[in-house]
């Protein structure tokens, strides 16, 4: 699940700014298919951006997550509806987010808990604004909550309040905007089911909400009942700004030398860590460990039940369970360390949801590999396909 967030250089900005005044042509994507900037990945629907920050969506649409006015599934790219140009998006389980080139937020999909953040809890077939004159850097959602940071370095969540993961010091939902307690300057933020983690503008990593026996919180303790403001990680380890992912029950991040290390429950291998164990035991990490192998990598995505890795050079590595081939290796072997993607692609981006990922190849072409259920691979199929297979158009 797209959970990750990253953010365009100032370059990109100023080419966005740019074009920001030409019309929106709906059948642009259709005519080039080398226009994808980034991608991100839900449980059964995929959303990209163009470089004109058009926004598409392919997948479910059964609670109007593709934003396209219906709820319709479709199984190849469908224009975002409302003319709106987006610097970023990100996918949550079934609903959407973006930020508009002018910081507002917007999101759409299933409303349930309030994690649509427009003041209702239905759901909405087209972007509707977040409420709260806030102006965003960034937005993330997560399952049923979902959080953003604004151009004053503040956070906000929404959504459902259980276990705390609104990080407002209280466990009641809310349909709008609440501040993250504390006075922390914050770069990035993730939303995920029950925990949400970010990173402070120093490079320290803070979770909050659900512990799940300290699993989750990475903080070395067993706190069954969480936290409701966020708690610093343990480990010792500082940061990349923007390098936090949380899947559902666990957390990745890199270092400054570009060291993954992750935390939280260790099934089907997602940590990275190996085996342990005369009967090769996947551990449960309260403290964050480096993932085997030695990779240094520059992009860090986490799922459901994996986690892949972009190096400088844009070779993708990705780990964990491997059912419908969304590991992306041509097999459907579980991988407990990072193994390479198959097909000699070069990447600039690369997300994962539940049980697929997709890519953003150099020269802009989006790939998606893993189950092709509701069509989110955007392959125009619902196959499953064990290796990366090209989005197609028309």
């Amino acid at each position: 699940m797209n959970y990750m967030n990253k953010l365009f250089s100032s370059s990109a900005l100023i080419v966005l700014i740019f074009i920001a005044c030409a019309p929106i042509n709906s059948e642009a994507l259709q005519n080039n298919s080398n226009n994808f900037v980034s991608i991100s990945a839900g449980e059964n629907h995929t959303c990209g951006l163009t470089a004109n920050g058009e926004a598409f969506c392919w997948g479910e649409g059964s609670a109007g997550q593709l934003g396209n006015g219906s709820t319709v599934n479709s199984s190849g790219p469908v224009a975002v509806s409302g003319n709106l140009r987006f610097d970023s998006i990100n996918v949550g389980w079934d609903h959407t987010c973006g930020v508009t080139t002018d910081g507002e937020a917007y999101c759409w999909g299933r409303g349930r808990y309030g994690r649509l953040g427009s003041g209702s809890a239905e759901n909405q077939p087209e972007p509707v604004a977040v409420t709260g004159d806030l102006s965003f850097v960034s937005v993330n959602p997560g399952l049923n909550h979902t959080c953003g940071i604004t151009t004053e370095a503040d956070a906000y969540c929404w959504g459902r309040g259980a276990d705390g993961k609104l990080g407002n010091d209280l466990t009641e939902s809310s349909l709008v905007p609440v501040k993250v307690a504390g006075d922390l300057k914050w770069s990035s933020i993730n939303a995920a089911s029950a925990t949400s983690c970010g990173i402070d503008t120093d490079g320290n990593a803070y979770c909050w909400g659900s512990g799940d026996f300290g699993n989750l919180l990475g903080q070395g303790e067993e706190n069954r009942g969480g936290k409701k403001v966020p708690g610093a990680v343990a480990g010792g380890f500082t940061f990349e700004p923007s390098s936090i992912s949380v899947g559902l029950d666990h957390t990745c991040a890199l270092t400054p030398d570009g060291e993954a290390v992750c935390w939280g429950r260790g099934r089907y291998g997602k940590l990275g860590i190996g085996t342990t164990g005369d009967l090769g035991v996947i551990e449960n990490l309260r403290v964050p460990r480096k993932v085997y192998g030695g990779i240094t990598f520059s992009f860090i995505t986490t799922g459901v039940f994996q986690t892949c890795g972009l190096t400088e050079e844009g070779k993708a590595y990705c780990w964990g369970r491997n059912g419908s081939g969304q590991l992306g290796d041509g097999t459907t072997t579980m991988r407990t360390e990072p193994v390479p993607v198959s097909g000699d692609l070069t990447f600039t981006d690369i997300t994962v949801g539940s049980k697929h990922a997709c890519g953003i190849t150099t020269n802009h072409e989006g790939y998606c590999w893993g189950d092709g259920e509701s069509g989110k691979l955007g392959t125009r199929s619902t196959e499953d396909q064990l290796t990366p297979a090209k989005l197609v158009l028309r």
